[in-house]
Formats: structure tokens, C-alpha cells, sequence
């Protein structure tokens, strides 16, 4: 727990039945474009053919050991894939029938490039491996087979603490942050991660999805603690010491649940003016990840509607997103108030132009402070540099 109170631009967030009312009060100016980036996973497939099928160029790894391959970091995580009984309540404490999907990519690039590769998805992009050949593999079988060797004396492998947690409110500079930490060499940056998504919302999606209530808790953290484990994985050899995760805006109604399991990890929640917020989400041609909450709706969005006494099907999409992006700020200010945590990092006030707050108070709350001490004016020239980048992606 951190007795650490950031008081960055709070007055805007105090007042939560003013700021949830502002979302909602806009107009529904704009044409929405919904695309499935944002879906829940798959259903499991029933044999490998569908990914054999997929594979357009020779297999680099055919023939090799894929899950020696995991254990010594060559492969890396890069989705889940669950059972509608995956998490059920009944038979035995560990999940079931889920599946990690592994390929083979450079995660390095995001440090070396962090606007040009802002999220885990634009570096897999750069993957041939990743688009053509994935692997399909149990996950219980690849977190065995990584801890027998993890364990070893020998191993070129070492696991990173969490020690930092990047929530936002989507489009709101939070990718500014992470694009500054990842040029740290301490710090090792996954960003946007699907599995985390999937593994945070997978009770969210056999309730909407599979109309069951069949989902344990403690078998969904147990997922979430596995998928963070593999993504804490990096080199022996690397320079990095800690973990940060930015994680999907929509996954910031889960904030609470993933504390939980780092709750010596500093987090932090970013957000814009709710009218600035509401426009970004809501732009023409842009991916709305709001929206879709129509489909897949979390436990706190459904609890709103409710309690508003609103139909969540019936909806506008200019009033679902409103009120999704609502339960987001909600969930961070109440985690807040509730815990003394935290730190609500405001994208105009805070991170706009403003090298100062970034290198003074945002960066050494989470974990550089150090880092910023041994070279200031590096520190100082890295995060100007990121300040006057705009990101390759939406997501900012």
C-alpha cells in the first residue's frame, strides 16, 4: 500500500456525478465505425488444421520443440483461448482447456522505437511468425514446463516485478507514459496486451456470451497471474529490472481485481476533459472499444445501467459510450478514495507539453525515479522527445 498522494489535477475528477454527467450531456455528433480488434477471444478449435491451413511461407521452427522454445524465451505470448467451463466453480482449484497462443517476435523494438511500436500488437505485426505460425499450446502444460526451468540454476531466463500499472480512459496520452518508460533501461513496457484483456474480462464473456454464471474468481486470477508471469519473462542478460503494464482502456473496469495481485505495484490512472474523451472515442472511422461494451458488457457497466435504470441494447451508441467511459473514471476514482492509492494523471494538465510534471512526479512514481537521478537531462531530453511524437496508434 502507498501512502503516497499525488495530487495531480484531482479537482477535476472529484466530483464523480458531475464528471459521469458531462459525458452523457454531449451530442451525438458522429458516425461510428465498429470493427472486431477489440473482440473476445475465440472459441477453442477443435484441431490444429485451421492455424495448419493459415500458413502461407515455410514454417522457420517446424520440427523444433516448441514449449523448450517458451522455456528459454525464444517464443513469446501473444493471446488466450478459453471454454465456456474454462473457469467453472466446480472441478478442482486450477482452470481448464485454456490455451496460450505463442509465436516469435522481437519485443525489443518497442524500446527501440516506442512511438513507431506503442503496443504488442503493432510489434507483432512486424512478425511474420506471429501472423502465419502460431502455436496453439495448454497453458497450465507451458507455466509447468516454465518453472521447472525458471527454477533452474542455470537459467538464461529471470522474471521482472510488477512494479508498475498504466490504466486510462482511452485516447487520453496514456500512451505517452509507457512510450517514455519503455526508453528507460530498467524498465520493460508490455503495452495493450490482449491476454491480459481477455483473462480480465473472461467472466465478463462466458456471462454475456455463454449466458452462464459458471465462472470462478479465484480460477479467472489464477489466469491473470499466469499470463503476467509469462510476460514478465525477459533475458538474464537484459538491463531491465521492472515490469510495467499499460493496460486495455476497457480493462480499467477491472482495476481493482488487478491490483489485488500486485498491490505493491504503484498504478495509475489517465484521463482527459470528459467532452475531449467523448469525442475521441466517438470519431469517424475510428475503432470505438466503448461501443462495443454492447456486446460484452463488465459487471460495473451493467450495475450502472441498472442502476440508471437504462437498456443497455437500446442505447444510442453516443449514450453507451458515455456512460462506459463513465464507469472507467469511477472505477479508478473509487479505488482511489477507497485505498490511498493510486496517482489521476490528467492528459491536459499533466502530460501536454509539460516535461516538468512528467520528469518530476509522474515518471518517478513509477518506478525511475533512480534512473532520473543518475542522468536528469537525459531524463529530461527522452521524455521532450516522446512529448513531441505522436504515437502509430489510436489508442493514445
Amino acid at each position: 500500500m502507498h501512502a503516497h498522494l499525488p495530487l495531480l489535477s484531482l479537482v477535476a475528477v472529484a466530483h464523480l456525478g458531475a464528471v459521469s454527467g458531462s459525458f452523457s450531456r454531449l451530442e451525438d455528433e458522429t458516425v461510428i465505425n465498429i470493427e472486431d480488434e477489440e473482440e473476445p477471444p475465440p472459441e477453442l478449435p477443435e484441431d490444429n488444421e485451421s492455424l495448419i491451413a493459415m500458413q502461407f511461407t515455410e514454417d522457420p521452427h517446424a520440427g523444433r520443440d516448441h514449449m523448450k522454445m517458451i522455456q528459454n524465451g525464444e517464443l513469446g505470448l501473444s493471446g488466450i483461448v478459453y471454454a465456456p467451463q474454462s473457469f467453472s466453480v466446480s472441478g478442482g482449484s486450477d482452470y481448464t482447456e485454456v490455451y496460450g497462443e505463442f509465436c516469435d517476435f522481437d519485443s525489443a523494438l518497442n524500446k527501440a522505437h516506442p512511438a513507431r511500436y506503442p503496443t504488442i500488437d503493432a510489434v507483432m505485426s512486424e512478425s511474420e511468425h506471429c501472423d502465419e505460425h502460431s502455436y496453439m499450446i495448454p497453458l497450465r502444460e507451458a507455466m509447468e514446463a516454465v518453472s521447472d526451468a525458471d527454477d533452474g540454476s542455470r537459467n538464461a531466463i529471470k522474471r521482472l516485478p510488477v512494479t508498475g500499472l498504466l490504466f486510462h480512459i482511452g485516447y487520453s496520452g496514456a500512451g505517452l507514459v509507457s512510450n517514455t518508460l519503455a526508453t528507460f533501461e530498467s524498465a520493460h513496457v508490455v503495452s495493450e496486451h490482449a491476454a491480459i484483456r481477455d483473462a480480465l474480462s473472461a467472466c465478463d464473456v462466458i456471462r454475456n456470451r455463454y449466458l452462464s454464471d459458471d465462472c470462478s474468481p479465484q480460477k479467472q486470477r489464477a489466469l491473470l497471474r499466469d499470463v503476467v508471469a509469462l510476460l514478465s519473462r525477459v533475458p538474464a542478460t537484459s538491463p531491465a529490472r521492472n515490469l510495467h503494464l499499460k493496460v486495455p482502456s476497457m480493462s480499467a473496469a477491472h482495476l481493482a481485481d488487478l491490483r489485488s495481485l500486485y498491490p505493491e505495484a504503484n498504478w495509475a490512472f489517465v484521463y482527459r476533459k470528459a467532452e475531449d474523451a467523448l469525442a475521441k472515442a466517438t470519431m469517424r472511422n475510428r475503432d470505438t472499444v466503448c461501443v462495443k461494451s454492447r456486446r460484452n458488457p463488465s459487471a460495473a457497466l451493467i450495475a450502472k445501467a441498472r442502476e440508471r435504470g437504462v437498456d443497455l441494447e437500446a442505447s444510442s451508441p453516443h449514450d453507451l459510450c458515455a456512460m462506459h467511459l463513465a464507469t472507467l473514471l469511477e472505477a479508478a476514482v473509487r479505488e482511489h478514495e477507497a485505498t490511498g492509492t493510486g496517482m489521476l494523471i490528467s492528459y491536459d494538465r499533466d502530460i501536454l507539453s509539460n516535461v516538468d510534471a512528467m520528469v518530476n512526479v509522474i515518471l518517478p512514481y513509477l518506478g525511475l525515479g533512480e534512473d532520473i537521478k543518475a542522468n536528469p537531462q537525459l531524463a529530461r531530453e527522452r521524455v521532450a522527445a516522446i512529448l513531441s511524437m505522436r504515437s502509430d496508434t489510436s489508442m493514445l
